[in-house]
């Protein structure tokens, strides 16, 4: 890891990717500090979300190198399941197992990554529900529950894990000011989202992304309120 970054929990290096001779990221350099709450926004398309998938190598990159805790990624002698332990993922679409209890989904890679026994593993998962305000739902099944509901879960599940980096993917309202500062507030997170406020209020860091680059990044009251680059101040002008 470079020296002026030594410090990161997760560096990336110019980080490629490429679908064929569709280049989707091209040259992506980013530091996250441990503790850090990193927000990404940019417009469909811009590689927000295939640079997420990259940290823990659901997508492959093209070229660069990605470390996470000081563990090289993108090194092919690394064993991933390992990093993997340590990266909390929520995606977009939960990835809850249907045939099984709330309760249940949370304890299910504890006992199975973690080797946690059985009791153990229901104590922490009833106390992370209670923490994100779905104790009274532990017995039901995730087709009962809300969109926003299904994606508590998927938290208190990643959380379970007691990851170091927690990665966000286009979060529903679920993930709000209030659940970050209450349950989150030590978590190192970064989140691809398009919600604005969420970034005014949540991030310590703003990274705007267009055509697969970081176009500008900086604390949200530079980023969100006097913007320097004219994509970001066109984008910012459509969506806010």
């Amino acid at each position: 890891m470079s020296e002026e970054n030594k410090n990161a929990i997760v560096e990336i290096r110019n980080l490629k990717k490429a679908f064929g001779d569709h280049v989707v990221l091209d040259g992506i350099n980013l530091s996250v500090r441990p503790g850090e709450k990193v927000v990404v926004l940019g417009p469909s398309g811009s590689g927000k979300s295939t640079m997420l998938r990259c940290i823990n190598e659901l997508e492959v990159p093209t070229s660069g190198k990605i470390f996470v805790n000081g563990v090289e990624v993108t090194n092919p002698k690394t064993n991933l399941n390992k990093v993997r332990e340590h990266l909390g993922m929520v995606f977009q679409r939960f990835n809850l197992w249907p045939h099984k209890t709330v309760v249940e989904n949370v304890m299910l890679a504890q006992q199975i990554v973690l080797k946690v026994a059985e009791e153990p593993a229901r104590r922490k998962a009833l106390d992370l529900l209670k923490s994100v305000g779905l104790l009274e739902k532990a017995n039901d099944y995730p087709a009962s529950l809300s969109g926003g509901q299904q994606q508590r879960v998927a938290i208190a599940r990643a959380l379970a894990m007691e990851p170091k980096v927690m990665l966000f993917d286009e979060p529903t309202s679920a993930l709000d000011p209030e659940l970050v500062g209450e349950v989150l507030s030590v978590m190192t997170m970064i989140v691809v989202t398009h919600e604005i406020g969420f970034a005014r209020e949540v991030a310590d860091r703003v990274v705007f992304m267009d055509g697969g680059r970081i176009v500008e990044e900086g604390a949200p009251e530079e980023i969100l309120v006097a913007p320097k680059e004219e994509r970001t101040k066109s984008f910012l002008a459509r969506v806010l």
